[in-house]
């Protein structure tokens, strides 16, 4: 497991909306919501690394302005034709 320490600036965590002391578990939520955001990682792996449950996750994303179903428009389409 890696570990990830780096300095941040208190008044950047509160106006970034982070709790505090809870900073680390919400900078842990934030980046897994922009890797699943970017697609560069799946739902399920967004949600295990966020330390959440995928329901929870999924409320996260949400809070957080994404849309939980990261298809394309062209992959949505294909579903509603073939629905």
């Amino acid at each position: 497991m890696t570990v990830l320490q780096f300095p941040i600036d208190e008044r950047l965590l509160a106006q970034a909306g982070l709790k505090p002391g809870q900073e680390g578990e919400g900078v842990r939520v934030l980046a897994a919501v922009k890797l699943f955001e970017l697609r560069r990682i799946t739902l399920g792996q967004a949600a295990e690394l966020s330390g959440l449950s995928p329901w929870a996750f999924r409320e996260a994303l949400g809070e957080w302005g994404v849309s939980w179903s990261n298809l394309s428009a062209d992959q949505v389409a294909d579903d509603i034709r073939n629905a």
